[in-house]
């Protein structure tokens, strides 16, 4: 009986043998063999030790997709610091990812962050929606950047934005700040004054527009532009509130333009007072 299970055994390893000498005598069989044992040994080599490293904060590099052009350098590196020092503080993989973009989130400089992605061991993608400045608001405390919608921006101790980029400054409003960036500026004086800058802040002669006095909105409704002559300008109501007989936002417009296009300025150069309000014509208090 030992005999006969030794020679069974004896077959059964030719048989083998044989199968894999079969096996190597296809070219394609070698190809895919060879492929399939390299994925293996490069995923065994390389996936392991990455997702089990961690990395030090000062050998990571932070780019962002599309950083915005108004952003001071000063705070793109801030921010990069940031999601340097969150990813460091895991091994690279998942929840790191997740972390970096929840800590990011929190800066409060951004609407969204759609993903922080990891490009190799040592390089990692910011890819999210800035809060964009639009104007800024000046109150007791300083000032504050808003966007467009008239949310708050964060503040810091350095520059924020990028000095060769103009912003239009709205004094003496009503309500204070917003308490937390994000968050909405409650009053309809800062409000209306957005509406006004959304139809003047294409225009050439924008620039010469310093700030946007809001302290006649509560008893009068009325906006007033200081240029930087100085000079002030009666605006009126927000566009599309106008009283009866007040002129319209366009025709406030045409009249600055052609201002701009007589005089090279809107306020001819001179220290004075304009009403635009007027519907015939812009006449100097």
């Amino acid at each position: 009986m030992a005999r006969r299970k030794q020679r069974r055994v004896k077959d059964w390893t030719l048989t083998i043998l044989s199968i894999i000498g079969d096996i190597f005598k296809s070219p394609v069989l070698i190809s895919w063999v060879l492929a399939i044992g390299g994925l293996i040994t490069l995923t065994a080599m390389s996936v392991p030790r990455l997702r089990a490293t961690r990395i030090s904060a000062a050998n990571i590099q932070v780019s962002f997709t599309t950083p915005p052009v108004w952003l001071d350098d000063s705070l793109l590196v801030e921010l990069q610091n940031v999601a340097r020092a969150h990813l460091a503080q895991r091994t690279v993989g998942r929840d790191g990812l997740i972390n970096t973009a929840n800590a990011m989130l929190n800066t409060g400089w951004f609407t969204e962050v759609q993903q922080v992605q990891w490009i190799t061991d040592r390089h990692a993608s910011v890819e999210a929606t800035f809060l964009v400045p639009y104007a800024k608001v000046k109150d007791s405390i300083g000032e504050i950047y808003i966007d467009s919608q008239g949310r708050r921006l964060p503040t810091r101790n350095g520059i924020i934005v990028n000095p060769k980029y103009h912003f239009i400054t709205f004094e003496n409003s009503i309500h204070n700040r917003p308490q937390y960036a994000g968050s909405y500026w409650n009053g309809d004086d800062v409000l209306a004054g957005l509406k006004v800058l959304h139809t003047i802040y294409q225009k050439e002669w924008a620039t010469q527009i310093q700030s946007i006095d809001l302290s006649g909105w509560k008893e009068s409704g009325s906006l007033v532009f200081n240029t930087d002559t100085p000079s002030r300008f009666i605006w009126g109501s927000a566009p599309n509130e106008e009283r009866k007989l007040e002129a319209l936002c366009d025709e406030k417009i045409t009249r600055l333009t052609w201002l701009h296009a007589n005089f090279g300025r809107i306020d001819k150069g001179i220290s004075a007072e304009f009403n635009l309000t007027n519907t015939s014509e812009v006449t100097r208090n």
